[in-house]
């Protein structure tokens, strides 16, 4: 569940058959697979994230997570290995990767879960005594490793002798390093606060000679971009105002900043205000020595007038021949456009209908690198684009999805590869070569030979919404199936016919393909408010706690598994995790005449209640409130007649746990064939593996007794 927030070389066909080959040595085992597998067979694969090329473009480095392990995995010198080797499943992540410009080292942070906040460090293994998120600098060469202090979003200078972090108190924290035999050991002076501001800072940003340090300082209503000067002994705010600013770049020189400005947090005004009752977003450009700057573009009303851009992307970008580009919705996709420093006219770069997702710099520094869905709406491939404009060229392409890119030098690219039996994997693309990098072979249990291919499929809501799903069928042999809607979460995802480039939609999608092992036909509806259809899906009148308006696309989905001839219709079920566990809940509340059974994975349960926890009192009229609560399961809980398996967290950070203890209690007074599983100190997204691996056996097995499959 995330809150949305205002102001939140084409490779020929030869190429990927040749991959796909080779993988498919790597990863089938000695002997044909049996036609069944384990839960954690297919859970095993290893998910891989984080990937990042160091300045030289010569050295590549990422993490992979196995089985609650947690490793940084480095390919340098034409070979890969990983140069970490924690074999602990402790459910401590692993990420915020940043090379030294030389490329012999990586700093990174280790433990947390991203979520410190004012609840502190999670701790879902319960140790008695918790153990902070850890700053850590480890050689390329030799793996040995040095701990630089406690924080998180470590960045190594571009002059290679300091590394920033924030640490626990929200302030900018620094060490010097250094190194006498060419990278393979690093020493590090004692962690020391560089500068402090009022409120916290995030996001260190150094400028390209690496004398200038930016951040994003957060006061609460509003928030500035603060520029350090090394060895200054102020802090200058560039061009402060009334608004949320961020996502800051800097000019190829250093001597300028841009960065976005959305709305302030209006706390008087409330989720169902009209977005026009906000400021529009604009690009502003100051003097990274004085500050002194303005709004050099503002968005018109219409289409993009809300500032809107994937998870994690940085949507701001400056060419080093002096151009910016950032992300808009103008024309109901989200799209790059170019624009002079000076302002102007923005220009599109990336035309049609499609949405562009992650973005990376090219090895130029005058191109952009991004991943969308042009020519192919339900998948994801690699292209290229000029800041100056002209044709966008494709990079990647195929039957897998690609995703993470990076240009190392001009027309060699490195991304990660998945296909719809074999996960993720890191690949180097050079030409007509194409090859995978692995530290290890896949692990000889994963079922990679006996895994479906989802098919893509269409359908048609009831208000003739064109709606998308992912449609994975028994292979069994038996005339009839049980079947099974899947309902992600977000609600601001897309599934895909592979695997995924979200390590928990990863996860989900390994869980379904288990789910048809065990003789479920399993379709995945990709409902309206989900990513990459365009603005006007994404923003559907009355979605969510407007009045649950995608709920008609679930239905859709059972219609369709209802009409199969391979389907039993008495015996469909709906399962789902966080937005997709309100789906689920949702669906045995109003439909249990069609939801024979559901398993609700730390789903949303009553609105109001969503809201106010975020906003800390009642928000909305007693007219929105009763929309919001006739949207929400509790209103249905009386026509509830189906058994439901609830699963969460107690230290979920994402969903408050009180909604589901909510639910709980209400179905079981009612009498509500109900199964409970709670697991303490985990969160939104189990980060133990022994945890999530429980969850989903759990929720296989429930399904499974509850709808007539395979009990194995």
């Amino acid at each position: 569940m995330s809150t949305r927030s205002r102001t939140a070389l084409f490779a020929c066909r030869p190429v990927y058959a040749a991959l796909a080959a080779a993988l498919a040595l790597i990863a089938l085992p000695a002997r044909a697979a049996a036609p069944g597998f384990t839960l954690d067979a297919v859970l095993a694969a290893p998910f891989v994230d984080d990937l990042i090329a160091s300045p030289k473009g010569d050295t590549l480095a990422w993490t992979v997570h196995e089985r609650g392990a947690r490793n940084v995995v480095v390919w340098s010198g034409g070979k890969v290995r990983e140069i970490t080797q924690s074999t602990a499943d402790d459910g401590e992540e692993l990420g915020g990767l940043s090379f030294a410009p030389d490329g012999t080292a990586v700093a990174y942070e280790r433990g947390g879960n991203g979520q410190d906040g004012d609840k502190g460090n999670p701790n879902p293994t319960a140790p008695a005594k918790r153990e902070p998120r850890k700053i850590l600098l480890t050689s390329v060469a030799s793996g040995a490793t040095i701990e630089l202090g406690n924080g998180h979003d470590p960045a190594v200078s571009p002059k290679g002798d300091r590394v920033v972090w924030i640490d626990e108190g929200g302030q900018v924290a620094s060490a010097t390093i250094a190194t006498s035999d060419g990278g393979k050991t690093w020493t590090a002076t004692k962690a020391d606060t560089l500068f402090t501001v009022r409120g916290t800072a995030s996001a260190p940003l150094w400028s390209p000679d690496g004398s200038r340090l930016a951040i994003t300082n957060n006061r609460g209503d509003h928030s500035y971009i603060a520029i350090y000067t090394l060895g200054a002994s102020n802090v200058t705010f560039a061009e402060p105002g009334f608004s949320s600013d961020q996502s800051p770049v800097w000019s190829a020189d250093g001597s300028r900043i841009a960065f976005l400005r959305l709305s302030g947090d209006i706390s008087t005004l409330s989720y169902y205000d009209d977005p026009s009752l906000f400021p529009p977003w604009a690009v502003v450009v100051a003097d990274a020595a004085t500050g002194r700057g303005g709004v050099i573009w503002r968005a018109p009303s219409g289409r993009g007038y809300e500032f809107n851009v994937a998870d994690g992307v940085q949507p701001l970008w400056w060419s080093h021949d002096g151009r910016l580009a950032f992300v808009w919705e103008r024309d109901g996709w989200r799209h790059l456009y170019a624009l002079a420093p000076t302002g102007g006219t923005p220009k599109l770069l990336t035309p049609g209908n499609f949405d562009i997702e992650q973005i990376a710099l090219g090895a130029s520094g005058n191109d952009l690198v991004y991943t969308s869905n042009q020519g192919d709406i339900d998948s994801r491939h690699v292209w290229k684009v000029a800041f100056a404009g002209g044709r966008p060229e494709r990079v990647t392409g195929g039957a897998t999805n690609q995703w993470s890119p990076a240009e190392l030098k001009p027309g060699t690219f490195a991304y990660v590869d998945a296909s719809a039996t074999l996960p993720g994997i890191v690949t180097l693309a050079d030409g007509a070569q194409a090859t995978p990098l692995l530290a290890r072979p896949l692990p000889p249990e994963f079922p990679a030979a006996t895994l479906v291919t989802p098919k893509a499929i269409v359908f048609k809501a009831a208000d003739g919404l064109t709606i998308h799903g992912q449609l994975f069928l028994a292979q069994d042999g038996r005339a009839k199936h049980p079947a099974l809607i899947f309902v992600h979460g977000g609600p601001e995802r897309q599934m895909l016919t592979t695997f995924h480039y979200f390590e928990a939609y990863s996860n989900l999608y390994e869980l379904n393909q288990y789910l048809v092992s065990r003789g479920f036909d399993v379709l995945s509806v990709n409902y309206r408010s989900g990513i990459m259809y365009g603005h006007d899906f994404y923003e559907p009148p009355k979605r969510g706690m407007l009045g649950a308006s995608e709920y008609q696309d679930v239905l859709a989905g059972a219609r369709v598994l209802a009409a199969r001839h391979d389907v039993d219709p008495k015996h469909i079920g709906i399962y789902g995790l966080s937005y997709g566990g309100y789906l689920t809940a949702l669906a045995l509340a109003r439909n249990s005449d069609i939801f024979a059974a559901g398993a609700d994975q730390a789903g949303v349960h009553d609105w109001r209640g969503w809201i106010d926890s975020f906003s800390g009192r009642p928000i909305g009229t007693p007219a929105q409130r009763a929309i919001a609560f006739a949207a929400s399961p509790l209103a249905g809980v009386d026509t509830w007649k189906s058994p439901v398996y609830l699963d969460a967290g107690d230290d979920d950070r994402n969903v408050p746990f009180s909604q589901t203890v909510t639910l709980a209690n209400l179905l079981e007074a009612r009498g509500v064939d109900v199964t409970l599983h709670a697991v303490p100190d985990e969160l939104h997204e189990y980060t133990v593996f022994a945890h999530e691996l429980d969850r989903f056996q759990r929720t296989a097995d429930f399904l499974s007794a509850r709808l007539g499959a395979a009990n194995r």
